[in-house]
């Protein structure tokens, strides 16, 4: 992007081509998946400025085309998919394996330049395998969003098999993970919501054991009227439904937060949150370390990346991406592909 404003701001430009340093790879990118992210970026939302050119783009998979000095065990030819953040490496949270903590996390096309590019040279520790059973669009929709739905439910949530979970929007990249995550994984009895009646199969057959269509019915009655409370509330939405979602949880339950796209400005009754004991956590994307569990799991059939569609990477076609996932018609992954 040149600048920041609507899709008339994504233009196609000659970079020069980069090159593997030592320690690095060099990767020809074959897919890049979009995330809201990418718009909130275009639009100038995130909270820090950009120099001009920005590249745009958290979930790249691709062909390795050279190595970098001290880099041998992987080979031009070798399918990839790179980690969405990079961490400083050398602080106490980096150390402790906590690197999405780190003071210097960056996220790829938000904080510094990412995949909307034909190569991208990177450390090799960000560097993974494709799995064989994916595509490289079906791969590069998999890191960023399962990573934020796995960090969320598992490591912040501490989601157990017997609980019950209400997860927003399951037709949104991290919420198409989550269901699954939940339900292969955590074990539990999920809840989810969608806001157009045909994303509600799309959404049952993901794992949903209940579909909430919030435009038509109320999310806190209907919890009330068949579940009672739930345990456990995953959401991005933030201000819109928040006030329901404290109500709706059980005495000691918590709500994990990980986005706020209907505005940040909450205001909540908090005698509900002192006296229930319900606990209001944030969580932003994941371990590094955990991509590992989430390629095996995908490996296993256990989870799967859900592509809405996907388009050329031409400049409009990159604008086209843009236009779809703001228009709010998906179900799953935008991605971009270079083949």
């Amino acid at each position: 992007m040149v600048d920041y404003g609507d899709v008339d701001v994504l233009k196609e430009i000659e970079l020069p081509k980069p090159s593997a340093g030592r320690g690095e790879v060099l990767v020809r990118v074959k897919a890049v998946a979009l995330n809201h992210l990418d718009i909130w970026t275009r639009r100038g939302m995130v909270g820090h400025t950009h120099e001009f050119p920005h590249i745009l783009g958290s979930d790249i998979a691709g062909v390795v085309e050279e190595t970098g000095e001290g880099v041998d065990d992987l080979k031009p030819g070798d399918e990839v998919v790179l980690a969405p953040a990079k961490s400083c490496g050398i602080c106490e949270m980096c150390a402790l394996g906590e690197d999405n903590l780190c003071p210097h996390y960056s996220i790829l096309g938000e904080h510094v330049d990412g995949g909307y590019v034909e190569f991208i040279a990177i450390e090799r520790k960000y560097v993974f395998k494709k799995p064989s059973n994916l595509s490289f669009v079906e791969a590069a929709a998999v890191p960023l969003a399962s990573l934020t739905a796995y960090n969320a439910l598992i490591r912040k949530g501490n989601l157990q098999p017997t609980e019950r979970v209400l997860i927003m929007s399951a037709g949104g990249g991290v919420g198409s993970f989550a269901v699954q995550i939940a339900r292969n994984v955590g074990g539990a009895k999920v809840i989810t919501t969608v806001g157009s009646d045909w994303k509600v199969e799309k959404a049952l057959d993901l794992g949903a054991d209940r579909v909430i269509n919030w435009r038509k019915e109320d999310i806190l009655e209907v919890i009330r009227r068949e579940f009672g409370r739930v345990d456990m509330v995953l959401d991005h939405t933030g201000s819109m439904h928040l006030d329901k979602f404290i109500k709706g949880t059980r005495w000691g339950g918590r709500i994990v937060m990980y986005g706020a796209t209907s505005g940040y400005d909450a205001r909540v009754d908090l005698r509900h949150i002192f006296y229930r004991q319900v606990s209001l956590i944030g969580s932003t994307m994941g371990r590094r370390g955990d991509l590992f569990k989430i390629w095996r799991l995908v490996e296993m059939g256990r989870i799967r990346p859900v592509v809405d569609s996907v388009f050329p990477f031409t400049e409009e076609g990159v604008r086209e991406a843009h236009r779809k996932l703001e228009s709010g018609q998906v179900f799953g992954k935008v991605v971009i592909s270079m083949e």
